[in-house]
């Protein structure tokens, strides 16, 4: 199982509504989603998973963004009746209260005798890879990594435009853990500022001949300053289309990738946000489809979705 963790952010949740509408979507990916805004965006998100009784953890007490900073919310929703849609909460003390899933971070207690209370509890963890967590008796685990490697700026992925990404999949039950969980294609810090970049880069994520997971940055060439995003763009989505090209015969055509060359065609800057999205929705359906068929993952979720 593959649990990815999402801030919640508009495009994040984009990608995941896509998915499950274009039946691209693969119940062994439970989503961890921690909310950073009150949006009608997440509304339809756990609506969605709600209603097609896939598997989604949310957090209940958010570290990040705004949606923490008011008790009223504006856009609120009802599940069903054992609803798909689990509580998870991030552990900051030894008085936590109850939930499906409990999240350790740098800010969880340090002493794990005073955290086994939590452990015994029926509840799944997921942890950093660190050993005082490790050792903590639970049952179900699983450890939260930072696969992709973020840089300060957008054009340092051209000075290395492949990078290692995980092999967790091909290991985690041999590890004995439930599943393995990283913040996709964003870094651990938050960070939710937009406006326009110097730099575009699109990050694409592919399994190489040993099945390990890597990832592809293409990156815009006129980075001298943020004038003609459209520029930039293009820059950096042809080197995605001649890479393509070059070795469609071992990638996976997902929708996202589908919608990203579209843009070649057209000729249009879509926005950053939107690149994001697709470049997400590319990588959850890339991994949904290896979960579903391992060594023929490239029977692909289009035609068989679940």
């Amino acid at each position: 199982m593959y649990y990815p963790y999402l801030r919640g952010k508009q495009f994040d949740l984009l990608a995941l509504n896509v998915l499950i509408q274009n039946q691209r979507w693969s119940k062994k990916i439970q989503p961890i989603v921690e909310p950073v805004r009150d949006s009608a965006t997440l509304k339809k998100t756990v609506e969605l998973f709600d209603q097609h009784q896939f598997p989604l953890y949310l957090i209940d007490n958010p570290q990040v963004g705004t949606y923490k900073l008011f008790d009223e919310k504006k856009h609120s929703w009802q599940l069903s009746e054992n609803s798909s849609v689990k509580k998870a909460k991030i552990v900051e003390d030894t008085t936590c209260a109850a939930a499906d899933l409990l999240l350790f971070n740098e800010r969880s207690p340090r002493n794990p005798q005073g955290l086994l209370p939590l452990v015994n509890k029926k509840t799944m963890l997921v942890i950093p890879d660190q050993g005082r967590f490790r050792i903590l008796p639970a049952k179900e685990k699983i450890i939260l990594k930072e696969s992709f490697q973020t840089k300060r700026h957008v054009a340092d992925y051209g000075t290395k435009e492949d990078d290692f990404f995980t092999d967790d999949h091909l290991y985690y039950l041999e590890d004995g853990l439930t599943g393995f969980s990283d913040f996709t294609i964003d870094g651990r810090r938050y960070f939710d500022k937009g406006g326009p970049s110097r730099a575009i880069a699109i990050h694409i994520t592919y399994f190489d001949a040993y099945l390990n997971l890597r990832v592809k940055h293409f990156v815009s060439d006129s980075n001298d300053s943020a004038k003609d995003q459209g520029l930039k763009f293009i820059e950096a989505l042809e080197k995605l289309v001649s890479w393509y090209h070059r070795n469609q015969d071992q990638l996976l055509s997902t929708l996202g990738l589908e919608e990203l060359m579209n843009y070649a065609h057209q000729n249009k800057f879509p926005g950053l946000g939107t690149i994001k999205k697709w470049s997400l929705a590319h990588h959850l359906e890339l991994i949904g489809s290896y979960l579903e068929w391992g060594d023929h993952w490239r029977r692909g979720m289009g035609k068989h979705g679940i």
